[in-house]
């Protein structure tokens, strides 16, 4: 089985990665802060949340929005999502055929957040291609928790530590960690892998694919470690002329 539905079939059944509804709920706060800042000003805005996970968030970010659109390929996901906010018109929780049906050049901003490592890079290439037609020119693609080569993962379990002692739940991190040790986690990253990319191969990917892409100087959510990339969608005119 291919990376990405290793990862798919992980994330559709129970797992610890959540060590309890506070490490749920601070998670998602975090990421919900910082994608603020790259929302479009003003009403009427149409966005996508590539891999929205829970989305805890989701509400706050589809203020100002006519649609925001919430994609994840796991169904139990998309399930729960679609239960949580099905007396919202501004939400639509969307699956593979609902992502297809996006009208071209229609988003104004489209977020990629901890998503990419589950991806193998033909995989990635290829979605990046759909985020560029879904996007308006000067729409813009944010994409975040990036994992360099070499990243070893004392580094995670650090970050998340002190990101569990600072929101309060640092014993029953420390719990579930053991209990992610002795799950089939540590297997399926083995077998499976993480994909991980250097910062000038991200923004050589972006850049081939028609963005104007830079990198951001943090991340987005819990994790300062890992790298964040943001996109700008060139028109056709501009990419032209810059090649």
């Amino acid at each position: 089985m291919h990376i990405m539905g290793s990862w798919i079939d992980f994330w559709n059944r129970p797992n610890a990665i959540y060590v309890n509804q506070r490490n749920l709920i601070a998670h998602f706060d975090t990421i919900q802060r910082d994608l603020l800042a790259f929302m479009p000003p003003g009403g009427g805005k149409s966005v996508l949340d590539f891999g929205c996970g829970d989305a805890l968030g989701a509400s706050a970010l589809a203020d100002g929005c006519d649609v925001l659109y919430l994609y994840d390929a796991a169904c139990v996901i998309r399930c729960r999502v679609s239960a949580r906010y099905a007396g919202d018109r501004r939400i639509r929780v969307i699956d593979e055929d609902g992502l297809r049906r996006i009208p071209a050049e229609s988003l104004d901003l489209v977020v990629v957040v901890s998503v990419i490592q589950y991806i193998g890079t033909a995989e990635l290439t290829g979605l990046m291609a759909l985020w560029h037609r879904l996007l308006k020119p000067g729409g813009r693609l944010v994409v975040a928790d990036v994992i360099e080569p070499g990243t070893p993962l004392y580094r995670d379990v650090l970050n998340q530590l002190r990101f569990a002692r600072r929101n309060g739940f640092l014993l029953p991190a420390l719990i579930g960690l053991g209990r992610v040790f002795f799950s089939d986690y540590p297997t399926l990253r083995r077998e499976a892998g993480f994909s991980t990319y250097r910062p000038e191969e991200m923004l050589r990917m972006l850049r081939d694919i028609g963005f104007d892409a830079t990198q951001l100087d943090g991340n987005i959510g819990p994790l300062p470690h890992r790298r964040a990339f943001v996109g700008q969608r060139l028109s056709n005119e501009s990419r032209a002329a810059a090649e």
